[in-house]
């Protein structure tokens, strides 16, 4: 006869808050597990999008469908995969008996009961996995919701993606209280007002808060701590600060783990599940600005000198882990995208390597030379697709162009960073003019071309044409590029 202690009908902890928003996604896991042929569902997504608050209440929500209950399982405190199976057992209150295995125990507990179990931060116990799906498999009615940062890879798993919070779209906001409407306005202004009873929005501020919720991508534990920032910093004051977020947001509740404590922390957890090439990668694909492809990955690691063979593998792990997405639009290769707030941790590891420079080096020339190879193009039948593709890479682009000039000033001479400079704005030339960026192409060169000396001259003589062309679209006839101290053509 097995000794154990009867689970009582749920263990779900209190919500001292109400969940704003997650109306569409409650109803879809709800839906999902309430399927005959669904045994297993993985709530995946970054570290503090609320999957384990989502994961509580749709628990809650079907309460009346299991009759032997839920169990809520916290599996944060455990990295060994091996104290699975032990701590599932601790919860449910099952004792050990004689020589039977923790597994075979909990296996005969687990038989008939019609149960919901819930384990709670999956990503850290992955090799754990199959257990699950031999507990489901000897176990016909039990079904399990994890929640996980990273997907399980097992027979049987259905996986849902948790989304970042609803929010409103800046180039058309409508009126405050339509704003407030938006789950990540109406979490930051809850938080605010508990931080601030009588803050309000406003005609005035409504704006501001906008940017806020999506300076912070939607993520409700940043918006959290962004609005417990209220009772020290003003909207816009905050706002200001978050071009630094990961050292804004910090002191959060005492009374949860201290990854959930600042943004940091929570970045940090993710970061140290990579292993030393799922790092690298992440720290490169950081120096990306609004994505990228795969192949400029790729690209990437040819320019660093190195076999790009592993990044397929490397992205889909990424993906798979919540730190990064791919965003498939109609007509256009797939890209891959950060959120912001990960991309600024990304980043900040960057830096702290050492790799920051050879890194953007990298990036320069593999847009240096996606630039040259669509000057080529751009007049005859593929301009169409070469323009669009240097549209979709605009912002990498000047960012290209911004740190081979930074490194042109900063050696206070000639050298790579000017020649690369000059090639990039010749061979953007037909872009900026089809599409108008006149202002942008001349900002760039009156900068590159204030240093002359070093540069071949067939290279100065295109960017000075290219110059002239731009100005010309302007209808400026006094172009004038100042050469102080620097030796003429």
């Amino acid at each position: 006869m097995l000794d154990a202690v009867n689970v009582q009908f749920h263990n779900l902890p209190s919500q001292l808050t109400p969940l704003i928003g997650r109306e569409q996604e409650r109803q879809a896991v709800c839906t999902l597990l309430r399927r005959p042929g669904v045994r297993l569902v993985t709530l995946t997504g970054t570290g503090g999008v609320g999957k384990t608050r989502l994961s509580l209440q749709v628990a809650t929500d079907l309460l009346d469908d299991f009759c032997d209950g839920v169990c809520f399982i916290q599996l944060a405190p455990v990295s060994d995969p091996e104290l699975v199976v032990a701590t599932i057992t601790r919860t449910l209150g099952i004792k050990e008996v004689g020589e039977r295995s923790l597994l075979d125990l909990l296996t005969s507990y687990l038989q008939d009961k019609h149960l919901l179990l819930l384990p709670d931060n999956f990503e850290q116990v992955l090799p754990a996995a199959p257990q699950l799906s031999n507990l489901l498999a000897a176990c016909p009615h039990v079904k399990v919701l994890v929640t996980s940062r990273a997907v399980l890879h097992v027979h049987g798993e259905h996986e849902y993606p948790v989304p970042p919070l609803a929010l409103p779209d800046l180039s058309h906001l409508p009126e405050s209280e339509t704003i407030s409407q938006y789950a990540s306005v109406a979490l930051f202004l809850e938080r605010a007002r508990a931080a601030r009873p009588n803050f309000t929005m406003t005609a005035v501020n409504s704006r501001t808060i906008a940017e806020i919720c999506v300076r912070l991508d939607g993520l409700p534990l940043a918006i959290e701590l962004a609005g417990a920032r209220i009772n020290l910093l003003p909207p816009q004051a905050l706002l200001t600060r978050l071009e630094h977020r990961l050292d804004v947001l910090t002191s959060g509740p005492q009374d949860v783990p201290a990854r959930q404590q600042t943004l940091r922390n929570m970045l940090a957890w993710s970061y140290d599940l990579l292993d030393a090439a799922e790092q690298r990668l992440f720290r490169r694909l950081s120096i990306f600005v609004g994505g990228c492809t795969l192949e400029a990955v790729e690209g990437l690691y040819q320019a660093l000198g190195e076999m790009p063979a592993y990044v397929l593998d490397g992205v889909s792990s990424l993906i798979d882990k919540s730190l990064l997405r791919q965003t498939d639009q109609e007509g256009e290769e797939p890209r891959l995208v950060m959120l912001e707030t990960i991309r600024e941790y990304g980043l900040e590891c960057l830096t702290a390597t050492g790799e920051m420079e050879i890194t953007r080096q990298a990036h320069a020339a593999h847009y240096l030379s996606l630039a040259e190879e669509a000057e080529l193009e751009l007049g005859g039948p593929q301009q169409a697709s070469r323009l669009e593709q240097l549209e979709r890479e605009h912002d990498n682009l000047r960012a290209a162009l911004q740190w081979t000039l930074e490194q042109g000033e900063n050696q206070q001479s000639t050298g790579d960073g000017w020649e690369m400079a000059l090639r990039l704005c010749a061979a953007l030339e037909q872009f900026w003019i089809i599409r108008g960026h006149y202002s942008e192409g001349r900002i760039f060169l009156e900068r590159g071309l204030v240093v002359r000396e070093g540069v071949e001259a067939v290279v100065q003589a295109r960017a000075l044409a290219t110059a002239a062309r731009l100005a010309l679209n302007q209808s400026d006839a006094d172009l004038d590029f100042r050469t102080q101290g620097t030796t003429q053509m």
